[in-house]
């Protein structure tokens, strides 16, 4: 008498469909990385050394006078309240300034004020030297 199973089940199964998945997924995380700024286009001072801060705030300060805040543009006297909104759930806040080097001296001495008057770090951006 043969007891046997007649039918076998495969238990392997088609990874084809699944691989043909992750690979479309991992296209779609490269382009929507590209995409993805976080600044405001600036040409930074050239300096030697670098800083390993790490920043939860980017405020930017274009040639023509225009102040930006993590990328969207921000009129100066709403700057250091946008700031403290941001900063107020942070423990160790850590601004990250990037300066154009055509910017007045005044502006960034401006910012850095505020900074410490609010006991904020301030971390300045710079291109390395060759």
């Amino acid at each position: 008498m043969n007891l046997g199973q007649r039918n076998k089940v495969s238990v392997n199964g088609n990874m084809s469909s699944m691989t043909d998945l992750v690979f479309l997924l991992l296209i779609f995380f490269i382009i929507l990385s590209t995409l993805v700024s976080n600044g405001v286009n600036v040409e930074l001072p050239k300096a030697k050394g670098t800083n390993s801060v790490t920043s939860k705030l980017t405020v930017s300060i274009k040639p023509d006078g225009s102040y930006y805040l993590d990328g969207g543009e921000v009129v100066y006297g709403d700057l250091e309240s946008l700031i403290r909104i941001r900063m107020s759930d942070v423990s160790d806040p850590v601004i990250y300034l990037q300066v154009d080097e055509s910017v007045p001296t005044g502006q960034t001495v401006e910012l850095i004020g505020m900074a410490k008057a609010n006991e904020w770090k301030v971390m300045l951006g710079a291109t390395p030297k060759k």
